[in-house]
């Protein structure tokens, strides 16, 4: 049987002690707590060190309903254009602190929720203004085998993150929602530049995706990052065919197996 995943998150409060909520995150506080653990990783990688941080006399809704041209009227020219180029931490009222960058507002999160809050984040930029992250980083070479494809990715996978503290299954959970969301508006592939440690996760014997690298790796918002291209059902096939990730596979196509039951929809 295969179960709808697509949807809102639902609230913390509602789950059990060790149950994981996936889905989008839709209003402006699930933004902000997806956005806090994105937040959370890259100061832990040492990235946001050297990025610009901007007080701004403003509650979060104002800046996320707001988006580009409230920026643009709000900002210092100079920061602004630091804000294209590498994202801006921005210090809101009511002690708000989020890492934004030009892309949220042509993509789709995700956020993963427990009983203790938000924990877990993913999203997919889809084509718009700005490109895509990996297509528009001048630092990131992209083997010529892989050229076209890349060049004419329409999403890309960015900002995976979750707290080290939290469920395991955080992780899974969210590549099930963003392939569901995937599926449903027609997206088959996806391109990504990836921590390395993440990529050793996702080809190891948990996921067994066989990602194929398709650039040299290269220091990327605080890590040894690569890019990779991701054929969604490539990779679920190369899963389903090894018995230590066949479960996790059918998980993430929508599937309930055994030892998955800690997960809630939406």
């Amino acid at each position: 049987m295969t179960e709808k995943v697509i949807g809102p998150v639902m609230e913390y409060e509602s789950l059990g002690e060790q149950e994981v909520a996936v889905g989008l995150a839709e209003t402006v506080e699930q933004q902000v707590g997806r956005l806090s653990v994105v937040t959370d990783r890259y100061d832990k990688q040492g990235y946001l060190v050297d990025v610009p941080s901007y007080d701004l006399e403003a509650g979060a809704d104002e800046l996320i309903t707001g988006g580009m041209d409230y920026l643009r009227g709000v900002l210092d020219p100079d920061i602004y254009e630091r804000f294209l180029r590498e994202g801006v931490v921005f210090n809101l009222k009511n002690g708000v602190r989020m890492y934004l960058d030009k892309y949220h507002w042509q993509s789709v999160g995700f956020v993963a929720v427990t009983r203790e809050g938000y924990v877990g984040s993913a999203r997919l930029v889809f084509l718009g203004e700005f490109g895509l992250p990996t297509q528009e980083d001048g630092h990131i070479v992209i083997d010529p085998e892989y050229a076209e494809r890349a060049s004419g990715a329409q999403a890309e996978f960015s900002q995976f993150a979750k707290l080290k503290s939290t469920h395991p299954g955080v992780a899974v959970a969210l590549l099930r929602a963003a392939y569901q969301y995937s599926k449903s508006v027609g997206v088959e592939e996806w391109l990504a530049t990836t921590d390395n440690f993440v990529i050793r996760l996702l080809n190891g014997a948990y996921f067994n995706f066989a990602l194929p690298r398709i650039g040299e790796t290269v220091f990327y918002l605080g890590s040894d990052s690569t890019p990779v291209w991701i054929d969604l059902e490539k990779a679920l096939d190369s899963a389903y065919a090894k018995e230590t990730s066949r479960d996790m596979s059918r998980f993430i196509r929508g599937e309930r197996p055994e030892g998955f039951e800690w997960f809630r929809i939406g």
